[in-house]
Parts: C-alpha cells; sequence; structure tokens
C-alpha cells in the first residue's frame, strides 16, 4: 500500500521498536531459570525442557558439531555456558530482557543493556532492512542487532581497549554468529 507521498507503507511488526515479540506460555520462567538460577551442568533433556528444543534434534546438532556439550558417563551435558549460547539463539536480547526485568541488569554485562537510539536513513535503506526482517520473522531491532554484530567484531581490536568491557559484551554467548562457545570466555560477574 502506498501513502499519499507515494512512499510505500512497512509493516509494521518490522519497524516498531518498541514491539517485543509475545514470549509463549512458560518461556519467560525459562528464560528466569538460565539466567537466575545457574547450574554448573544441565543433562540434555533439562536443556531441551528449557529451551523448548527437542532433545533429538539437540542429540543431532551435538552429532554433527553444531552444538557444544560434553558426555558424562555416556549421557550429553551442557555447562551453563552452553546453555546460555543457546538461549540466546532461542530468544532474542530483547526478550531475555523482558523476561528477566531488572534482573537483567545484574546477570548481564553492562554493555548488554538496551538502549533506544533514532537515526534516520534513507528510504530504500529502510524498506531493504524492514523487508528482510520481516522475511525472518524479525523485529526491525532484532534484524539489526544480527547484522551489526559484524560490526562489532570488525571493530573489536580498536574497541577493546578504548571502552570498557566492549570485549566482554561482545563475546558474551549473545553473539549470535559464532557457532563454538568453546571460544568464548565466561560472562560471569
Amino acid at each position: 500500500m502506498d501513502t499519499n507521498d507515494g512512499r510505500q507503507n512497512i509493516r509494521i511488526s518490522a519497524i516498531s521498536s518498541r514491539k517485543v515479540p509475545c514470549l509463549e506460555l512458560g518461556q519467560r520462567e525459562a528464560i528466569r531459570a538460565v539466567f537466575l538460577h545457574r547450574l554448573e551442568s544441565y543433562p540434555l533433556r533439562e536443556v531441551a525442557r528449557l529451551t523448548g528444543i527437542p532433545p533429538g534434534t539437540l542429540r543431532r546438532e551435538v552429532a554433527a558439531n553444531r552444538r557444544d556439550a560434553l558426555k558424562v558417563h555416556g549421557r550429553w551435558c551442557f555447562t551453563w555456558r552452553q546453555l546460555a549460547f543457546i538461549a540466546f539463539h532461542r530468544w532474542t536480547l530483547t526478550q531475555v530482557h523482558e523476561a528477566l526485568g531488572d534482573d537483567a541488569a545484574t546477570v548481564l554485562p553492562p554493555l548488554l543493556a538496551l538502549r533506544t537510539v533514532t537515526v534516520q536513513l534513507p528510504e530504500y535503506v529502510l524498506r531493504a532492512l524492514a523487508t528482510l526482517a520481516v522475511d525472518e520473522s524479525k523485529t526491525l531491532d532484532d534484524y539489526l542487532y544480527a547484522e551489526l554484530i559484524d560490526f562489532a567484531g570488525a571493530v573489536r581490536p580498536l574497541m577493546g581497549d578504548r571502552i570498557d568491557g566492549y570485549r566482554r559484551a561482545y563475546l558474551s554467548p549473545v553473539k549470535s554468529r559464532c557457532q563454538s562457545s568453546i571460544l568464548l570466555p565466561s560472562i560471569d560477574p
């Protein structure tokens, strides 16, 4: 649909920076359990229950080296860090913040705090971003966050010494493009 000035309306679900995808029943509690009640290790079935990923899917992903896990006494176990990495692939940073509420400030690195910013972009760029966000069933915020991870990595050598906590925030399990949590340092306070 076109507006009076010829610009095409973009689906509001993609461009609304205030709209957070609703958490399904039990997801808020699962997110809170993952981040507020950390354990040293989790059996595969518990990871499946908390994340909603079927146990068979997790087993196949571990076997194909798409997920990190440890085999203990013949059973797959996940460290808290490995579970957190899965959780940040399952839920957006916005959803995690929404579920944790005020507790987010105490359990996540400070530079993972969410801030609202206003930018001016050319119409064609906004349309492209919004279209791709809709294609991936993401909000524009979440789509931009995923795209800006590459930028954050490219400037990490320059920012690591200039912005306190930058490296820690960048290398936390939130970093959605990295496939191996083995390379990531602990984010424990």
